[in-house]
C-alpha cells in the first residue's frame, strides 16, 4: 500500500525544492526548507504553498526550466507529467494490499488506486471508512500517489451511503477497472490486452446475472439461455470494436444492430431481463434503462 523506500525519498527530493521554489516566488510563508530533514514543516505552510503551485501550472514549468535543485532528467520528467494530476474530493471506500481505493464523485464513479508515501493510508486518515477527503493524485512512474497533503472532511455515513459507495465500487470495477496510472501513454494498452481486461470485466456483470436470474426462480435451463444470449452478444458485437466496450457500456443502437441482425442467440427477452437486472442493481439510471426497453420494445 506504500511506494517502496527509495521512491519515496525520490519523492520528497523532489517535492521540498518544488515547494521551496513556490515559497521564493510568491512569499507565502515566513520560510520552507529547500531538502528534507532541513528543517521542521507545519502542514498548513506546506498546503498554502501546495495549493498555489496547483493554482498555476506556470510555477511547475518555470521550476522545471530553471531547476534551482539541479535534478536530473529523470526527476525534471516526473514532475513534468504531474500535468496529469488529479485534483478534488475523493471517497476513501477500502483499503486493499496493493492500494487504497479513491472514489470520485463523478458520474459514474472511477476508483483509483492510490499508493502511501511514508505509511499507509491507513495509518493517516484512521480505519473507518468510507472516509471523504480533498486530495491531489499524481502519476508517479506508472503508479498513482497523492502530493503528500490530505484533508478528510470530518463527515459520517449511514447505511445508505456506505451501500451507494459499495454500489459504485462495484460498478466502477465492472465498467473499467481500478485505475492505476494517470499517465495517457502509459494508460494505454495493446487490443488484446484492452479484450481481455473488458472480457474479464462483462463476466463479473454475467455472473452476477446469473445470480439475478436464478433467485427470480428461473430454472437452470432458463438461466443459462439468458445468460448465453447477453454473453453472446458481449463477445460477438461489443469485444469486436475499437476499442473493445463492455456490457456496461451498450447504447440503444447496439442492441437495435445486434437484434436486426438476427442470430440463434438474439432473443429479445433474454436482454429485456438483463436491461430490468441492470436497473434493479443500480448498474444503469433509470433514463438509460427506458432508453434501453424503449429500443427492446421496436425489436
Amino acid at each position: 500500500m506504500v511506494l517502496p523506500p527509495r521512491e519515496t525519498e525520490r519523492f520528497y527530493r523532489i517535492w521540498f525544492p518544488l515547494l521551496n521554489y513556490v515559497n521564493a516566488e510568491r512569499r507565502l510563508v515566513p520560510s520552507f526548507p529547500a531538502a528534507p530533514g532541513e528543517a521542521t514543516v507545519a502542514p498548513a505552510d506546506a498546503a498554502v504553498l501546495r495549493d498555489a503551485l496547483w493554482e498555476d501550472d506556470a510555477l511547475r514549468e518555470r521550476f522545471l526550466a530553471d531547476n534551482p535543485a539541479g535534478l536530473p532528467p529523470a526527476d525534471l520528467a516526473l514532475v513534468a507529467s504531474w500535468r496529469h494530476r488529479l485534483a478534488g474530493r475523493f471517497f476513501i471506500e477500502r483499503y486493499l494490499k496493493r492500494h487504497t481505493i479513491f472514489l470520485s464523485e463523478t458520474t459514474p464513479a472511477r476508483a483509483y488506486g492510490v499508493r502511501g508515501l511514508v505509511a499507509p493510508v491507513e495509518e493517516i486518515v484512521g480505519p473507518y471508512l468510507p472516509i471523504y477527503v480533498q486530495a491531489v493524485l499524481l502519476p508517479f512512474e506508472g503508479r498513482i500517489i497523492y502530493d503528500s497533503l490530505l484533508a478528510p472532511y470530518a463527515i459520517t455515513f449511514g447505511p445508505g451511503i456506505r451501500g451507494d459507495l459499495k454500489a459504485a465500487y462495484r460498478d466502477a470495477q465492472e465498467r473499467e477497472g481500478v485505475i492505476t496510472t494517470l499517465e495517457p501513454e502509459a494508460a494505454s494498452v495493446d487490443p488484446e490486452a484492452a479484450r481481455s481486461g473488458v472480457s474479464a470485466r462483462n463476466a463479473r456483470v454475467l455472473t452476477a446475472f446469473r445470480k439475478d436470474l436464478a433467485r427470480r426462480g428461473l430454472s437452470p435451463a432458463m438461466v443459462e439461455q439468458h445468460s448465453r444470449a447477453v454473453e453472446a452478444f458481449a463477445r460477438t458485437h461489443l469485444l469486436g470494436q475499437e476499442p473493445p466496450r463492455g456490457l456496461l457500456d451498450l447504447s440503444r443502437e447496439d442492441l437495435r444492430g445486434y437484434l436486426s441482425a438476427g442470430g440463434a442467440t438474439a432473443n429479445p427477452v433474454s436482454f429485456r431481463r438483463f436491461v430490468r437486472f441492470l436497473a434493479a442493481t443500480g448498474r444503469l439510471d433509470l433514463e438509460r434503462a427506458a432508453e434501453l426497453s424503449d429500443a427492446l420494445k421496436q425489436a
